[in-house]
């Protein structure tokens, strides 16, 4: 019968553990990249095609408009009116909807 000093099996195991971190942590940098990479390249709304993609900024915050079909081409007959946007706002607005090819007011 062979008799192992103390700490053997802890030292046979401690490689083991050690290369499950490394692979961990290649996992967890792959994932991390993977989702960076998606999301720096796809897009995001835009205005065309009857459909409207505003950002309307705020003092404090903002707010994204993204509307299409009759709820556009409502967005865009209301720029100016006592109901819809006016101002900067409507300005914005006013841009977006003739990039979509919407009547404005």
């Amino acid at each position: 019968m062979l008799i192992m000093p103390p700490g053997h099996a802890q030292q046979v195991r401690a490689p083991i553990r050690a290369r499950w971190m490394q692979v961990l942590g290649a996992v967890v940098t792959l994932a991390v990249v993977v989702v960076a990479v998606i999301a720096i390249t796809t897009k995001g709304h835009s205005s065309g095609n009857g459909c409207v993609d505003v950002v309307i900024p705020y003092a404090v915050g903002g707010q994204e408009l993204y509307d299409c079909g009759a709820k556009a081409r409502a967005l865009c007959a209301g720029v100016d009116t006592a109901n819809g946007f006016s101002g900067t706002a409507g300005q914005a607005v006013a841009a977006q909807c003739r990039k979509a090819g919407l009547r404005v007011g």
